[in-house]
């Protein structure tokens, strides 16, 4: 889910934010208190972090593109699934 959509509390974005290395800024206050969280940005902060530089994002939200994707929290929790995998080569 892109930050676009993805809406959180502050009980969510604030361990995030933590999670990410200082520089980084993942939150992203909205009008009316409202607040979106970046988690693609703080999943590729994180891996930078640790050395990892080869890192492929569609920079698609699966919110805004449910032709396309599954999203539990634009669909109500009412969806499919799909899986992703990942690879280390050595």
């Amino acid at each position: 889910i892109g930050s676009c959509c993805y809406e959180v509390t502050a009980d969510v974005a604030t361990p995030v934010q933590a999670a990410c290395p200082a520089e980084t800024d993942v939150v992203h206050h909205r009008a009316h208190g409202k607040m979106t969280l970046d988690l693609p940005g703080a999943v590729r902060s994180q891996l930078l972090s640790v050395g990892v530089v080869q890192i492929e994002d569609s920079g698609l939200c699966t919110a805004c593109h449910l032709d396309q994707f599954y999203s539990h929290r634009a669909e109500n929790g009412r969806t499919g699934r799909f899986g992703v995998a990942i690879g280390l080569l050595t």
